[in-house]
């Protein structure tokens, strides 16, 4: 596969990531309607002509759910004919479908000039950055996370219900609703106490429990000034006192010297050694978080409490009666 740039690689192994192999790019193509009796194409006109360059995301095969994204590697922010230009692809594609449904994306790291909202929400196209609200600048890293959430939201919705999303604006809004609260992250202080790995960059409670629900704790360790949840998938969820910190993270490893541990069990956290809590913990699901400051507790297959300290970890039973279910 060739790329005509890094956003367009980056936005590519994004999408296979997400998506899985469905995802192609193509350059210079001329699109072909299905069911026209002449072959007509849509193509960008403006000056100066030039054909498209797309990102061909399936989304769904029965029916047939098409995501077309337009990544515009810019020096500046993207003028309302990029939208216009592609907005008319959309629109044309849908028109000669055949049943095929089309959704327009734009990505633009240099983000958008305010002429640009109207064209997207009449053609019901979706945009990263967003631009509504202070229209704050962002840098890539940040543009292809809110890319991937938007691939993640939009994968699960599709096999839910998509057409609700096809009358404008709603897939503007719906791309919007999951890229706006970014805005705001880049001006977060880097001590901020939710933290995504492997890069470290701000986040909230709620992305961290979206990323460790329904995964299995593997192993527990403590390290130095936290404690660590390795679960499946190679998720990492680490506490500490300034910082909880999670993500896929394989670099992350137990130390090869384990480091003194201080755990307790049930109610009256009555001491017990870390062997006793990896012996019920590990292999049961995450069901369950609540950050309460000075540890972080998540709940473990609806039965148990596993409770993430700085130095060590506790473990109760949350069945009743609690004096038949001491551990």
């Amino acid at each position: 596969m060739s790329f005509k740039n890094e956003l367009e690689r980056r936005c590519f192994e994004i999408a296979v990531r997400v998506l899985g192999g469905s995802v192609t790019i193509e350059h210079n193509k001329t699109i072909q309607i299905e069911t026209a009796l002449f072959p007509e194409v849509a193509s960008f006109k403006g000056p100066p002509a030039k054909e498209v360059d797309v990102l061909v995301a399936q989304l769904l095969d029965k029916p047939k759910v098409v995501l077309l994204v337009s990544c515009k590697l810019l020096s500046r922010p993207a003028e309302p004919a990029h939208v216009q230009e592609w907005g008319a692809v959309v629109q044309t594609m849908n028109r000669y479908s055949d049943g095929t449904l089309h959704f327009g994306l734009v990505v633009s790291p240099s983000g958008f000039t305010t002429g640009c909202e109207p064209w997207a929400t009449s053609h019901n196209l979706g945009i990263i950055p967003p631009l509504k609200g202070r229209r704050l600048a962002f840098d890539e890293d940040t543009v292809f996370r809110m890319f991937e959430r938007v691939l993640v939201a939009l994968r699960t919705r599709a096999r839910l219900r998509i057409d609700d999303l096809t009358t404008a604006p709603a897939f503007f809004d719906f791309v919007y609703r999951f890229v706006s609260d970014f805005e705001g992250h880049q001006e977060a202080e880097v001590d901020g106490r939710y933290l995504l790995l492997p890069n470290r960059w701000a986040s909230s409670f709620g992305e961290m429990y979206h990323a460790i629900a329904g995964r299995a704790v593997q192993d527990l360790w403590v390290g130095q000034g936290s404690t660590i949840a390795r679960l499946s998938g190679d998720v990492v969820l680490q506490f500490g006192a300034a910082h909880v910190q999670f993500g896929r993270d394989p670099q992350t490893q137990p130390p090869t010297i384990q480091l003194a541990s201080q755990c307790r069990k049930n109610i009256e956290m009555e001491p017990c050694t870390l062997d006793f809590v990896r012996s019920i913990a590990l292999g049961k699901q995450i069901t369950s978080a609540g950050d309460f400051g000075g540890y972080l507790e998540v709940g473990l297959n609806q039965r148990y409490n596993l409770g993430l300290h700085e130095a060590g970890f506790h473990l109760i039973s949350t069945e009743s009666p609690i004096e038949d279910h001491r551990l």
